[in-house]
């Protein structure tokens, strides 16, 4: 039985034999499930709090190559891609280019196989279906540390960025900071509002935008934001983007992909961002979803590099 909401939403692109498997894991499991990840002529692996875990036929988990597990034959990943793709591959021509489908609830499936003429896949050999989760609450300590300035969500793969960063818009939209922020949303996957189905609070305003930079430029010119927020910062067109933002006094909230701390300083556009002055706090998370949350001020971050 699926008790859990979040993955229930991605059943329908799966095969009926992953699906029974999942269907007998254990309430714990799949509450923290993050990931499923089919690879063909492989074992099917799940992410739980950032681990490979195996999966068997009778839904028993474990963390080593043993008997009775589940290997993804040719026919089962074709199915999962099709069923994706709705049978329609060239109805996502766009997002395959870039190695992803959006799925119906807004999560997204990672594809690798052979891109053709740049845009379609073909012998398709792996996909990664990524869980999107809404769990209201979990941005209490975030919120409870804000300055009310620009902010960083910094964290590993897998820490839970954009389920925090997507409750902390919601709570600052409600005035749950002790007043109504105006949030432009640039959801360029739809990941962050999950295609609709998420709460983002009542004075939001969501644009699906291909391109993030252009979709910061036209949140500035338009929705008269008091804050621009969007997930993954990760090339010089936005950071240009976050710097007209700052010119014009809108803040940014965004989230940036490290390992550790000290990745903010030695990686380029974290470095940049940071130096920028638009950002006044970096939340940097654990590696495991749900732990303590560590505030740094970017100013000594900076000193420290100019020195």
């Amino acid at each position: 039985m699926i008790t859990n909401d979040a993955l229930s939403n991605v059943l329908y692109a799966l095969p009926p034999r992953i699906k029974g498997a999942l269907f007998n894991l254990s309430p714990t499991v799949q509450q923290n499930v993050a990931e499923i990840r089919l690879r063909k002529n492989l074992p099917l692996t799940l992410t739980v709090y950032g681990e490979t875990v195996f999966l068997k036929n009778n839904g028993q988990t474990c963390f080593k190559l043993s008997d009775g597990l589940i290997y993804i034959n040719d026919a089962e990943i074709l199915e999962c891609f099709n069923l994706l793709c709705d049978n329609s591959v060239f109805a996502h021509e766009n997002e395959l280019k870039d190695g992803f489908i959006i799925m119906k609830n807004g999560c997204r499936a990672g594809v690798c196989g052979r891109l053709c003429d740049g845009s379609i896949m073909q012998d398709i050999t792996s996909i990664n279906i990524r869980i999107s989760r809404e769990i209201k609450g979990c941005a209490n300590e975030l919120l409870a540390l804000y300055s009310g300035g620009g902010l960083l969500i910094a964290g590993p793969p897998a820490s839970g960025k954009t389920t925090l960063l997507r409750d902390f818009i919601r709570q600052l939209s409600n005035g749950l900071s002790g007043r109504i922020n105006r949030v432009a949303v640039i959801d360029s996957r739809g990941e962050i509002s999950g295609g609709g189905m998420h709460d983002l609070g009542i004075a939001t305003d969501i644009l699906n935008a291909e391109q993030k930079a252009h979709g910061v430029e036209i949140a500035l010119r338009t929705m008269f934001p008091d804050i621009i927020a969007f997930d993954e910062i990760g090339n010089t067109d936005e950071l240009h983007a976050v710097s007209q933002c700052f010119s014009a006094g809108v803040k940014i909230i965004t989230t940036a992909h490290i390992e550790s701390p000290y990745d903010l300083e030695s990686r380029e556009i974290t470095h940049r961002l940071i130096k920028s002055g638009a950002i006044d706090q970096i939340a940097v998370l654990p590696k495991i979803t749900g732990g303590k949350i560590t505030i740094i001020n970017p100013k000594e971050i900076y000193a420290k590099a100019v020195v």
